[in-house]
């Protein structure tokens, strides 16, 4: 009916008197279009009303990952033994499967955004796997610019920040360690080779925002470009350690100010966490940590580090307050032979979960729920870490350096290390040859003092081994000498061409020792309490522009003294070797779309204790699109 009425009116004014239609064609094309439009804009059905749009901006990114992992093995640990083939479809590190980020502009100076994490586990437990489907909440970003400077907000929700080292941040390390097994948070390349191009030129590869930063829930309020050359932050909440879902009311609080001036800066930074161990509040726990982070370059070299202070309490309990120390010197001496001088000490007294530092001196646990306990103050014992990863209760000096000759490209560092009390009977260590093969033994939870020896504890994609020393004074049981550690590790890159094909190869190999008395370098002889020896080979060849044929090689020798615990059969202490042999392919299927395939065969074997030993292999597909 609308529409006949539009075009009478459209007839009636064409048949007006030709003079009068030329003088006035522009107005009534004018009337008739804006009648269309006001009369047709206010229909329902064939015509519906043009909707305003609700916000200045919105858009959906994300991602979707899909891993399929099959396990055969031929010799396996008791919890492997009644279930020698497994085929198991997800990531059992509690990765979602789907990721949606959902952002928009309510205001020219307001936004928000939030993650929506769709996890499916699937393990037959109903209702009460799918707590984790959408735990991580919503976030609410804003920000203001104005005179004074540009001030923005987080709230709610889970949002990665870093603060300094000694407060609040993960820890990055120096860039060497196997990229053969894929992360999570792996992106696609734009190139298919571009991840291992990048690893070979830089010694790194791409990562997202979660890299070096902790995962945070409250409230996060950052100012910048402020007078005077002043910045700053404040955030209260709570992290994944420090209160993680628990009902209770665990918070921390933290922040900084910082002033910079030129290509240097001064920051006083500060993270305090109080904890309830039970429902009732009255049992606490907690910590308090401040520090001063400057930067500041001199000529050629460049001087940075975090001075800080820091204690623990239980109850009403304050424990002494001890030393959080961190400095570095560096220097790029003809820019192939960048060198930096890391000096550091961090009293046993220093406690932070949140910092890039690993408790090693207090065990403290809080409930986080009617059934589970959660580990506020982990204790991971006396541990040979890699270089770069700190522990308090230590003090020592590394050397970093990078040099290049030709083709070769070597990322080298040497580190010595010593106890500042005797406070742990325990080493802790790694297998990193077959680390996520051997995490895979353990599904969805983290279990402590796991194994055939109930000596492993899962952690996040790997797992780690305790030895117990038996030197020990009987009353206390702990030793009368403060352990010192050694370490070497280097790393070596090749590029060349083969068949015309570009080919990568890089070399790991890591050499630690931990003994009871001082050594300059790391100990090759009985004299070390324990000794771990890994080698790890990598070589990629890129066969066409969209596939990537990936290999590994990797051998560890992990031996331990009489001075500490022995088997009860065999009388003789640990003396593990491990192979692994992989291959694989990287596989690109479009512009947002990968497929990763990886096979690999391990033989693991302890020579004195005869239930430590497993043989099989691994088959890992996965599949991630972008959007």
């Amino acid at each position: 009916m609308l529409l006949a009425l539009l075009m009478i009116a459209e007839q009636s004014f064409s048949q007006e008197g030709k003079d009068k239609q030329l003088m006035d064609s522009n107005k009534v094309v004018t009337l008739v279009e804006r009648i269309k439009y006001e009369v047709l804009s206010d229909q329902v059905g064939n015509f519906p009303k043009v909707a305003k749009e609700a916000l200045e901006q919105f858009s959906i990114n994300g991602y979707y990952r899909f891993v399929g992992n099959y396990r055969e093995m031929n010799k396996a640990y008791d919890v492997n033994k009644n279930n020698p083939n497994n085929l198991f479809i997800g990531d059992d590190s509690q990765i979602p499967q789907l990721m949606m980020n959902i952002s928009g502009s309510v205001a020219p100076n307001t936004s928000f955004g939030t993650d929506l994490y769709i996890w499916s586990p699937m393990t037959g437990m109903g209702q009460a796997e799918n707590v984790k489907g959408l735990n991580l909440g919503i976030s609410l970003y804003g920000s203001y610019s104005s005179s004074i400077g540009d001030f923005n907000i987080r709230a709610g929700g889970i949002n990665w920040y870093a603060l300094s080292a000694m407060t609040f941040q993960a820890n990055k390390g120096y860039n060497r360690y196997s990229i053969f097994e894929r992360n999570p948070w792996d992106p696609n390349t734009k190139n298919i080779e571009d991840r291992y191009t990048t690893f070979y030129n830089s010694g790194a590869i791409n990562q997202d925002e979660r890299w070096g930063q902790q995962a945070f829930q409250g409230l996060i309020v950052e100012g910048a470009r402020m007078p005077h050359g002043l910045s700053g932050s404040f955030m209260y909440g709570k992290t994944q350690l420090n209160g993680g879902l628990s009902p209770l009311p665990n918070n921390s609080v933290g922040g900084k100010l910082r002033k910079d001036y030129g290509m240097n800066f001064i920051s006083f930074n500060t993270f305090n966490n109080i904890s309830f161990k039970d429902s009732s509040q009255k049992e606490r726990i907690g910590f308090n940590v401040a520090t001063l982070e400057f930067k500041n370059k001199l000529g050629a070299y460049t001087i940075s580090g975090e001075l800080g202070m820091g204690r623990y309490f239980v109850q009403d309990a304050n424990h002494p307050w001890g030393e959080a120390i961190s400095l570095k010197v560096s220097r790029d001496i003809l820019s192939k032979f960048p060198t930096e001088i890391h000096l550091y000490r961090i009293s046993p007294n220093v406690i932070n979960n949140s910092a890039i530092f690993i408790n090693s001196s207090i065990d403290v646990s809080v409930l986080s729920n009617a059934s589970s306990v959660q580990p506020v103050l982990p204790a991971v014992a006396s541990g040979l870490m890699p270089i770069g990863q700190l522990t308090n209760n230590r003090q020592g000096i590394d050397l970093n350096a990078q040099i290049n000759i030709g083709k070769v490209k070597s990322s080298i560092g040497w580190s010595a290390s010593s106890e500042l009390q005797a406070l742990s009977s325990k080493i802790t260590y790694s297998h990193p040859i077959n680390s996520l093969a051997l995490a895979h033994f353990w599904r969805w939870d983290f279990p402590s003092n796991v194994g055939p020896y109930n000596n492993l504890s899962k952690i996040y994609r790997t797992v780690y081994e305790t030895l117990e020393l038996t030197d020990v004074d009987v009353n206390s049981n702990l030793p009368s000498f403060t352990k010192h550690f050694n370490a070497i590790e280097w790393n070596a890159k090749y590029q060349n061409r083969i068949f015309n094909k570009p080919c990568y190869f890089f070399y790991l190999g890591q050499f630690s020792s931990a003994q009871s008395n001082f050594s300059p370098i790391t100990v090759f002889s009985e004299k070390a309490l324990l000794r771990t020896y890994y080698h790890q080979l990598e070589g990629y060849m890129k066969i066409s522009n969209t596939i990537i044929w990936s290999n590994y090689l990797g051998f560890e020798r992990i031996i331990a003294n009489y001075q500490t615990k022995t088997d009860d059969v065999s009388l003789r202490p640990k003396n593990q070797t491990g192979y692994s042999v992989a291959s694989g392919f990287d596989i690109k299927m479009s512009k947002g779309a990968g497929l990763y395939i990886r096979q690999r065969w391990m033989d693991y074997k302890d020579a004195s204790f005869s239930k430590d030993a497993y043989k099989g292999f691994e088959t890992t597909l996965e599949i991630k699109i972008f959007f």
